[in-house]
């Protein structure tokens, strides 16, 4: 009897091993299945939804994501004492990541608007991004609650597991195989490379500006990117669960080899698709036309040009396909929801955090190998098709990637993880953080502040953020008292000190609502503004009147001293450099602003040529008069000679 339940759970297990086999090739990117067998779906993140349970309402896209987030969280593989219920427990839950390196080496802290985190976390540069985000969020829209976080950066997707905790919620970028992975789903960093506040507010702006400025669009379908492959494990093994991303991309290379009317996919970064005769990889085979394309070296899908964001906007339709490195989210999506154009996606398993609130024919249209020609077909044919895609991206863009719509999906996730570990009940009482981190030395934790430095690019965007070691738990503690003491007078005062010793001007992220009495005492940005208009209104003064020296000499060192204050290009054009006009202000253009009038810059330059005159003369006078000593001396010197000859005859004779 023992012997024959054996053979059943054994027979159980091969059918349900062969299940999932059957749904990771029908979720491959490349399999070129549009439509899923159980739910009849031509989406597989529609279908997977669908599944779990999740209902989307087109009405309200938040309440769809965050439907998303709480059934991620009632995953049944956390570990009970990673998901507490209680104050003791989540004490100890944080107490537990702080003492393990790593789990501490991924956690983000926030308290009080300030970011924490430890120094093998910065290393990754998407984790500096992923912070930056956070950061860029506060500055512009205020204080996240305080809340702590695992997070993974790779594109992959997997929770942390820990011996005692066992699986604990993680918050990740993507989900390569569909949202039965483990993990919360976040924005990736690349939404203006974190910084969404400034850079991405500009870049949506610019792409609007291009989508506008285009009369006509080119009617194919566009996409540049790079085709790679990966390297073999040691044991020489290929990592053919990785390949889905390169093997899509390929596919779409060979739909413009087919149909080059329809379809301007091309490589242009690299071109390096996998050998197949090499590396075959069972799921992924090359039909004809992708062996053909290799065979030629690419030479018909490969362009040299390199495309802007903004070329996007010349043509009808742009696409999205999965990521080289793992095969799973690509940041290119991030910009093509606002370039005015119908967005297609590659069918595959995978998922990104906006996801739920998007559906196949109404945002984006679903395509694949197979698909591709006579989706594209059918739109040309419907003009209203075609346009309900373009609002529909518009809406993505305008509700969900926007600043605000990233901020308010952020904010879900955080109070989604607050309620989930009971993380209100240890991190917003002073006291109840204090008996956190009791008796912990938080100079061996090497936890570090991270903050906003004011440094900006050439597009005059900031970009960067900075970082600070936090060496003193009970100091760490007391500046994590700002929503019980408004009037904590140490912590106000260190953070004027640092402010004001720091020719960066970091921002601390302590600010948020201007109705707060300690907000406005707090709000630097607007002490920096009157700053800058102050030395404006000295300096472009000048502009109507004759300035003294010393006024001139204010704004030369105003300009220089606090160029980081007032953030004023520097150009190499200085003859139409104007203070008025915001160019910087040295001593040469106050001067040239101090005498705008034309008759007193004729005067000026008659004055000019007059002293050039006069230098001329006075040389020519000196060269005139060292002539003439010349001239004498050598006159001198011939008589002195004569008469010595003469005297020296006269001697002979006698």
């Amino acid at each position: 009897m023992g012997m024959r339940a054996l053979v059943v759970l054994l027979a159980a297990v091969a059918q349900a091993n062969e299940k999932t086999h059957l749904r990771i090739r029908k979720g491959s990117p490349g399999s070129g299945a549009q439509v899923d067998a159980v739910d009849g779906s031509p989406w597989q993140p529609s279908a997977q939804q669908a599944r779990r349970g999740v209902a989307r309402d087109d009405g309200d896209w938040f309440a769809a994501m965050a439907g998303e987030l709480r059934k991620s969280l009632n995953d049944t593989r956390f570990g009970k004492r990673a998901m507490p219920h209680d104050a003791m427990k989540a004490r100890n839950l944080l107490r537990h990541i702080l003492t393990k390196e790593k789990l501490r080496d991924s956690l983000i802290l926030v308290l009080g608007g300030r970011l924490y985190s430890t120094q093998q976390y910065l290393h990754a540069d998407k984790a500096k991004k992923h912070l930056l985000l956070l950061a860029a969020i506060q500055r512009r829209f205020g204080r996240l609650p305080n809340v702590f976080m695992i997070h993974e950066t790779s594109s992959a997707g997997v929770c942390y597991y820990d011996k005692r905790l066992q699986m604990i919620p993680t918050t990740v970028i993507a989900k390569r195989g569909g949202y039965d992975d483990c993990g919360l789903l976040v924005p990736n960093p690349y939404f203006g490379r974190g910084d969404v506040g400034t850079s991405w507010a500009a870049t949506i702006a610019e792409l609007q500006d291009a989508a506008n400025a285009v009369k006509e669009r080119i009617p194919r379908v566009f996409w540049r990117g790079a085709v790679d492959n990966h390297e073999p494990s040691p044991s020489g093994r290929y990592p053919c669960e990785r390949e889905w991303g390169n093997y899509a991309r390929l596919e779409s290379l060979a739909l413009t080899r087919e149909h080059p009317d329809l379809f301007d996919s091309k490589c242009n970064t690299l071109c390096a698709p996998r050998d197949e005769a090499a590396h075959p990889c069972d799921d992924l085979p090359y039909d004809a036309s992708m062996t053909a394309m290799i065979k030629n070296n690419m030479s018909r899908v490969r362009d040299d040009v390199m495309y802007g964001e903004r070329d996007y906007a010349n043509y009808k339709y742009v696409l999205n396909l999965p990521g080289k490195t793992d095969g799973s989210y690509s940041r290119n999506l991030n910009h093509l929801w606002a370039v005015g154009s119908a967005v297609l996606l590659w069918d595959g398993p995978v998922v990104e955090w906006l996801y739920p609130a998007l559906k196949h024919g109404e945002t984006h249209a679903s395509v694949s190998r197979s698909s591709a020609k006579s989706v594209v077909d059918d739109l040309q044919a419907n003009p209203m098709k075609y346009k309900r895609l373009v609002e529909g991206a518009q809406r993505v863009q305008r509700e969900l990637v926007s600043p605000e719509g990233l901020d308010r999906y952020m904010r879900i996730v955080v109070q989604e993880l607050r309620k989930a570990q009971s993380q209100h009940l240890i991190l917003d009482a002073p006291e109840d953080v204090a008996s956190v981190f009791e008796g912990l030395d938080c100079a061996k934790l090497g936890l570090m502040e991270t903050f906003v430095i004011h440094e900006h690019s050439q597009q005059r965007r900031y970009v960067e953020v900075g970082h600070r070691k936090v060496t003193d738990c009970q100091k760490f503690v007391n500046v994590t008292r700002w929503a019980q003491s408004v009037n904590d007078k140490d912590w106000l005062d260190e953070i004027k000190r640092d402010l004001k010793n720091d020719r960066d001007l970091r921002y601390n992220l302590t600010h948020s609502s201007a109705g707060d009495a300690k907000e406005r005492l707090l709000d630097l940005e607007a002490e920096h503004a009157a700053h800058r208009m102050k030395i404006r209104e000295v300096c472009t003064a000048c502009a109507k009147k004759h300035c003294s020296v010393k006024t001139l000499d204010f704004c030369k060192r105003a300009s220089r001293g606090y160029e980081r204050l007032t953030r004023i290009p520097q150009h190499h054009n200085h003859d139409g450099r104007r203070l008025l006009d915001g160019g910087r202000g040295t001593y040469a253009v106050a001067r040239a602003a101090v005498f705008r009038n034309k008759w007193v810059r004729v005067l000026m330059m008659c004055l000019d040529i007059l002293g050039l005159v006069v230098a001329a003369v006075g040389v020519g006078g000196l060269l005139y008069v060292f002539r003439e000593f010349h001239r004498t001396f050598d006159d001198t010197a011939s008589g002195r000679r004569k008469r010595a000859n003469s005297i020296d005859s006269s001697t002979n004779l006698l």
